[in-house]
């Protein structure tokens, strides 16, 4: 780190974006981000699109195959988006073919609802 940086308070930043980063990053990790970004133009994205990997993963992992309504309360999301992350799923008792040719040994009536 350059000299100077080492010196660099808070109250030296100008005030808006500049010193709120510097508040939430401190004025060392701030240069570091100026040495590495300074002179460009830089997006930051808002959190929820920063932790939206997580959250589909975890939609995915608690994915039953018909849990779609209770998944979109849970995580504030859309059925539809739901959906568009695992797939249509199944309908409430309907009957999976791969389950009657995994085991053809059940009975019909054993897989009715």
């Amino acid at each position: 780190m350059d000299k100077l940086a080492e010196g660099l308070t808070l109250e030296m930043l100008p005030e808006g974006l500049y010193r709120m980063i510097a508040e939430a990053i401190g004025t060392d990790n701030f240069y570091k981000l100026a040495e590495v970004v300074g002179g460009t133009t830089v997006y930051i994205p808002k959190p929820e699109s920063v932790t939206r990997p997580v959250r589909d993963a975890r939609i995915k992992e608690e994915f039953n195959g018909y849990n779609h309504p209770e998944l979109a309360r849970k995580y504030g999301v859309t059925e539809r988006w739901v959906r568009r992350i695992c797939g249509p799923g199944q309908t409430e008792g309907q009957i999976d073919i791969f389950d009657y040719f995994n085991d053809p040994g059940q009975e019909d009536d054993e897989l009715l609802p």
